[in-house]
């Protein structure tokens, strides 16, 4: 963002922050409701949207834990279109659109770490790959669905010495490979305890894995916090608007702790 731009960047992030935080209308959000005296220059509704794609490296990081155990889930996030219940009741009348979110979550206190903004085509797996990159070196273990059971996310959960608790698939076969060992014991396991899902289920209790339901907290906190609903259109504003959102669920959970 170039500096002859009469709004600082800081500033511009704050006033994002402020419009998400007190969920003003649409119509209503222009300077006025923010410093309404003392003569000061604030940043219209139109030049926070402008701008707020650029405001990343500018915004706090997520959370200043150290994490040893974290989660990694997804869900979806609606763009455009009617509500839910008007869509039930007389049907839907244009195209809905969804973005997916991804998310990083610490097991301990429940915090969202990171998160990443794709497409719906985009796959758990490409996400989850970004995320073993970017890992806090704290991080020891990663609970995770069985839509990140592939070869690459485990080789490199491998190669960084993070442990991978994925449920394997009903159908799965033993690996030779090394870093397939934690699904290899988690074939074990399962198939010594009846191969049913009792047996998953009592695998996920002896390991943990039962814990990967606060990612799925995690998301139902953004979505009856800030609703379901996203009115950015790009994926870079997409993504500052869900950093502001998962900034401000984290700060309200730590008061609440």
């Amino acid at each position: 963002m170039d500096d002859h731009r009469p709004y600082a960047a800081h500033f511009t992030a704050d006033s994002a922050e402020n419009l998400i935080q007190f969920e003003l209308p649409r119509v209503s959000r222009n300077g006025k409701l923010f410093i309404p005296t003392h003569g000061i220059s604030v940043p219209c509704y139109t030049t926070i949207c402008r701008r707020r794609r650029h405001l990343l490296k500018y915004l706090s990081k997520l959370s200043r834990r150290r994490p040893k155990i974290c989660i990694m889930d997804s869900s979806g996030f609606k763009i455009s279109g009617e509500g839910e219940w008007k869509t039930k009741i007389h049907g839907k009348s244009y195209h809905r659109s969804w973005s997916k979110v991804h998310l990083l979550v610490d097991s301990d206190s429940n915090e969202i770490v990171n998160l990443i903004v794709t497409s719906p085509e985009v796959g758990d797996i490409s996400a989850g790959l970004k995320f073993l990159k970017n890992l806090p070196p704290s991080t020891k273990t990663v609970l995770a669905d069985g839509a990140y059971d592939g070869g690459r996310f485990r080789y490199l959960a491998y190669s960084k010495g993070v442990k991978a608790i994925i449920p394997p698939p009903r159908t799965g076969k033993f690996r030779e490979s090394e870093w397939f060992n934690e699904r290899n014991d988690a074939l074990a396991i399962i198939n010594s305890l009846g191969n049913n899902q009792s047996a998953r289920s009592l695998w996920g209790r002896l390991t943990g894995y039962c814990h990967r339901v606060k990612g799925e907290s995690a998301f139902s906190r953004l979505k009856r916090l800030f609703s379901e609903s996203l009115y950015s259109r790009n994926t870079g504003a997409q993504l500052v608007e869900l950093w502001l959102k998962a900034l401000l669920s984290n700060i309200w959970l730590s008061w609440a702790s």
